[in-house]
């Protein structure tokens, strides 16, 4: 029977070779490391002091503009504002518009109550008197003009109500890192939160304490407004309003990219590391 002999310094140096081989790894996988630390530092530094003055947002249509400027079209600043947009109060009045969804109720006569869709010409068909015209209407314009037609053959200085149940004319964009952006519809008061709802609630990198909230004003202008989502969800601070044509851009955190950056690849190293 053949028996081979192998030298002990051939042990000693294999030993030796997978020695150097895994601490060249390890040498390679800290200097990777803090590469990214690095730049997930410097990536979070760039948010940590808050969003800058003024944020960009284009709002000139560059065929207005003539050719020979439109490469230096870089698009208009806006300001930005921290802290929660102000509650659009009586000066932002909605006016009716189609198929929006009503209630409304005449006070002690349940028959003549009822929930109507106003359709695309801005009507609603009421019973008795059939179709009545609140498109364009402030709410309480279109409950004169019901109390008007029942006043002049069914009821005696009629009280009329409407309530405004589903706002399907008003619409709100929500975009950035959420998990369904998108375009929604309004139904009733909406506001900053269940506007997120809408669009899945915010993604695992989103940079939660500086939601972008931009308002068209009434002088044409638009503001920037940077809102703490996690002062609101701890009830630190009032979940804002939103109003029709508001657009909200939910931020990456850098801070956030660079936890899931590093996570991702020691829990890869972990995985591929030799054993010895």
């Amino acid at each position: 029977m053949l028996a081979l002999r192998i030298p002990s310094e051939y042990f000693r140096r294999s030993g030796l070779l997978r020695g150097q081989i895994f601490s060249d790894a390890m040498h390679t996988l800290f200097r990777f490391c803090a590469i990214v630390l690095s730049i997930g530092v410097l990536q979070a530094c760039s948010t940590a002091t808050g969003v800058p003055p003024m944020a960009s947002v284009s709002s000139t249509d560059p065929s207005a503009v003539p050719a020979d400027s439109q490469s230096d079209l870089k698009g208009d600043f806006v300001p930005a504002i921290v802290g929660i947009p102000t509650d659009p109060g009586p000066t932002n009045i909605y006016r009716i518009g189609p198929f929006d969804r009503l209630n409304i109720e005449v006070f002690q006569v349940e028959e003549l109550s009822s929930q109507e869709r106003v359709n695309e010409e801005g009507m609603i068909i009421m019973p008795l008197i059939g179709k009545v015209k609140v498109g364009g209407l402030t709410t309480e314009e279109a409950e004169q003009a019901i109390a008007n037609r029942l006043g002049q053959s069914y009821l005696q200085n009629p009280q009329v109500d409407i309530f405004v149940a589903e706002f399907a004319s008003q619409k709100v964009t929500v975009t950035g890192h959420v998990k369904a952006q998108g375009v929604f519809p309004l139904s009733g008061e909406t506001t900053l939160m269940q506007a997120i709802a809408l669009a899945g609630g915010v993604d695992a990198v989103a940079k939660k304490t500086e939601i972008l909230v931009f308002r068209k004003q009434q002088s044409g202008d638009v503001n920037a407004y940077v809102v703490d989502l996690e002062a609101i969800e701890e009830g630190r601070l009032t979940d804002p309003m939103i109003v029709a044509d508001d657009r909200i851009v939910v931020p990456k955190s850098g801070v956030a990219v660079m936890r899931r950056t590093i996570g991702g690849i020691l829990t890869g190293w972990v995985a591929r590391a030799p054993l010895y």
